[in-house]
């Protein structure tokens, strides 16, 4: 086995003992095998002194911070963020966005063929308005239609930009390695996360009206397990 090889391994099994109390990198699951995966990335964003690599040529700070906020702001799955074009937001001028009170995302398309509109709360209106106004125009080209898009200077992505549900992933994994302040910080997260957060604080909000958390999670019209369950 390569020197290299060992000291990746190395890293690993110190990664699962801290996350699950054991080393053994045989007992691992797929999910887990994701997760060091999101870890790796998040860290090739790290500069030696521990802050957060700004100038990687790949970095869309702004864009990652309003995908984070509408995820948690509004529940959705990493499909349905990735999906929406800018046409679906209303309105979409920044300073209406940051103005009103009222703005949403329309026809978002969910499981089993789903479709419902998402109100935004005022973290989700000002990130998309600071996105809208000095981050998407980096990456637009004739052909983009998505909301949230890829950066251009990455060689694979779409011939329209939109981003794929996996760089999700990756985009959550990274949040607090571009911003600063404590309290700006999340935490280590997975998409999946923030979607719980937002159905247990809309839970309390609603006295545990399920219909209102069927709604609003997009279960109503599923087949699917319910919400608790998810």
């Amino acid at each position: 086995m390569s020197t290299k090889i060992s000291r990746h391994l190395e890293r690993l099994r110190a990664w699962l003992a801290a996350g699950l109390g054991h080393p053994r990198v045989s007992a691992v699951t797929a999910r887990e095998i994701t997760a060091w995966r999101d870890h790796l990335a998040a860290a090739r964003w790290r500069r030696k002194d521990g802050s957060a690599a700004a100038t990687h040529r790949h970095a869309r700070p702004p864009r990652d911070r309003a995908v984070v906020h509408t995820m948690l702001g509004t529940g959705l799955r990493r499909a349905e963020i990735a999906g929406p074009d800018l046409a679906q937001l209303e309105p979409r001028d920044p300073a209406q966005l940051r103005r009103v009170k009222e703005a949403k995302l329309s026809g978002v398309r969910g499981k089993g063929r789903t479709s419902r509109s998402v109100f935004l709360g005022l973290d989700a209106r000002t990130a998309l308005a600071d996105y809208l106004e000095h981050g998407r125009g980096l990456d637009v080209s004739d052909e983009s239609a998505a909301l949230f898009l890829a950066a251009s200077s990455i060689a694979a992505r779409r011939p329209d930009g939109q981003l794929s549900p996996r760089s999700i992933n990756t985009i959550v994994a990274i949040h607090d390695l571009q911003v600063t302040g404590a309290d700006r910080q999340l935490g280590r997260l997975r998409p999946h996360d923030l979607r719980h957060t937002f159905a247990y604080l809309l839970s309390q909000a609603s006295g545990h009206n399920r219909a209102e958390l069927e709604r609003r999670l997009g279960h109503a019209n599923e087949p699917a397990p319910a919400w608790r369950n998810r």
